[in-house]
């Protein structure tokens, strides 16, 4: 696999690799503020008194027998004002692959949560098609990273992924304002891997300041000014 990431341009796309296919960004956003709206919606019945919820609880659902889950791992410190960052991930899931791997590097993923309590939540939506969607909320850029090293998580990147899925995407960015706020999720960078090419390719999209805004409105994207 290739170990250095191939640059792309914030409106580039790569016919060979649909995975980084700039059709995706609207998708890809309004369902990260879907998975959003689901946190901020256990978050108000929880301020209500309608519902307790401690440190790491877990919350699972189906939705016309589709599986969602969330996990609350500071339900205090996810209720403070100013910008979060958010981690979004797009699987597109082999047809027979190995559940029972998968659902083990989930459960490992969300147990060591306990080790970095820079991360706030954890929400995954199962879709239709064989396609998987999360979305982690953190305080930090470097919460991630350091999350990011951990073995479960080095183990699912290298062991599980490639096995589990044709190709990934993982969306780095923020929620301006905090979960609580009225803003959307804003997509600052995005990350490829296609396993199914012969290859490994693997490329990374940085989407500059001039390019966020676009992302959730109606108008297409351009190519940022220069400064």
């Amino acid at each position: 696999m290739n170990a250095d990431p191939e640059l792309l341009s914030p409106v580039e796309n790569v016919p060979e690799h649909a995975i980084a296919s700039m059709s995706h960004y609207r998708g890809d956003i309004a369902l990260l503020n879907y998975l959003l709206q689901d946190l901020r919606a256990l978050m108000r019945r929880h301020r209500k008194g309608e519902i307790e919820i401690t440190p790491h609880q877990v919350f699972t659902w189906d939705v016309h027998g589709l599986e969602r889950r969330t996990v609350l791992c500071d339900p205090t410190r996810i209720q403070d004002d100013g910008d979060v960052q958010i981690v979004g991930f797009f699987g597109d899931r082999r047809e027979n692959p190995n559940d029972e791997a998968i659902d083990a590097s989930e459960v490992d993923l969300i147990s060591e949560f306990h080790d970095y309590p820079g991360i706030l939540s954890y929400s995954s939506i199962e879709l239709v098609d064989h396609y998987w969607a999360n979305l982690v909320v953190h305080r930090e850029p470097q919460d991630r990273e350091a999350w990011r090293g951990s073995a479960a998580h080095q183990h699912a990147v290298q062991n599980v992924a490639p096995g589990a899925y044709h190709a990934v995407r993982i969306h780095n960015g923020c929620i301006p304002g905090g979960v609580l706020g009225s803003e959307t999720v804003v997509i600052e960078s995005t990350k490829y891997w296609d396993y199914d090419s012969n290859d490994g390719w693997h490329a990374i999209r940085e989407l500059p300041e001039g390019t966020r805004e676009r992302l959730d409105g109606d108008d297409e994207m351009v190519e940022a000014t220069e400064a």
